[in-house]
């Protein structure tokens, strides 16, 4: 129990009071919704790479349950609302293994997206951290911005994003990565907590009365 974020070893969704005040989004950000995630995170074997870790995070894919008025479990088959994946951070970089990849979240009622850039905050090295693990088995948590979104829909609002609660998916021991290309899959689940501005409630309110109106005149009897 002791990998859980305190407050949410009964699995159920967390609440801004849970994000501990490192990763945790400016004052005027206001939080909108919760989603649980489960998935995989792809690793391969690049020995030749001058980063901290011999093993590259290729792919992240994953599955969005929705978590509002529910409690867990929050996995249920045909509950599924949106999914995430990994995509080339620069699209003019062509070649395999592009140096950096963002995390795109699509929301599947109304077809709205966001994708996120590198994190602005992680818990990975913070001072006198005690739950999560310390053995290298879970993801830190971390905070991070939309880079690009959609023009319009639901998740066209999401401004800060926390990841929250993630457990297991860390990257294999560097000495496993003996032969180049091995591919190591590796299962995570986490929460992500959508923050965004007042201007963003505002919208969010709006165009729930008129998605509410067009599900209305659209109804089959």
């Amino acid at each position: 129990m002791a990998d859980f974020v305190p407050g949410l070893e009964n699995g159920n969704a967390p609440t801004a009071a849970h994000v501990k005040e490192r990763i945790a989004p400016s004052s005027d950000q206001q939080l909108y919704d919760v989603f649980y995630a489960k998935g995989h995170r792809v690793y391969q074997c690049n020995p030749e790479k001058t980063r901290f870790e011999h093993w590259k995070n290729v792919q992240t894919n994953g599955v969005l349950y929705p978590t509002k008025g529910r409690n867990a479990p929050f996995d249920v088959e045909g509950q599924e609302i949106g999914q995430i994946s990994a995509a080339p951070l620069n699209q003019t970089q062509q070649m395999s293994n592009p140096i950096d990849s963002i995390l795109v979240h699509y929301f599947y009622p109304d077809g709205s997206w966001f994708s996120t850039g590198k994190p602005l905050m992680t818990t990975s090295r913070e001072a006198g951290r005690k739950e999560r693990g310390e053995d290298g088995t879970n993801l830190d948590d971390h905070l991070t911005r939309s880079v690009w979104t959609s023009t319009d829909g639901y998740f066209s609002h999401a401004d800060a994003v926390v990841r929250l609660n993630t457990l297991n998916g860390s990257t294999p021991p560097k000495e496993t990565c003996t032969v180049k290309g091995t591919v190591v899959t590796k299962p995570f689940t986490a929460f992500f907590m959508l923050y965004t501005t007042p201007q963003g409630t505002k919208a969010l309110e709006k165009e729930r009365i008129e998605w509410d109106a067009l599900v209305e005149k659209t109804r089959v009897a």
